[in-house]
């Protein structure tokens, strides 16, 4: 007896746990239709714009490991 109530308790907390992710799910779908997306073009370019200001600190930063690699070379000769 005791079984089968424990049995029907953790059925109703499974169905509890799969109804509420599906409604998180819904009203998840529902938000992000209110979401106000940026235009394509300002995408790309703001996209674009990340990705050159990456490569030039990468390379800025690259040129002054080489000096410095170069300067401590010569310190420790």
């Amino acid at each position: 007896m005791a079984k089968e109530i424990t049995e029907k308790k953790a059925q109703a907390e499974e169905s509890n746990f799969i109804s509420k992710g599906l409604r998180f799910l819904k009203e998840v779908k529902l938000e992000t239709k209110k979401i106000a997306w940026a235009p394509r073009k300002q995408t790309l370019l703001t996209s674009l714009m990340v990705i050159f200001l990456s490569m030039f600190i990468g390379a800025y930063l690259g040129i002054l490991d080489i000096i410095y690699n170069f300067l401590i070379s010569l310190l420790v000769k």
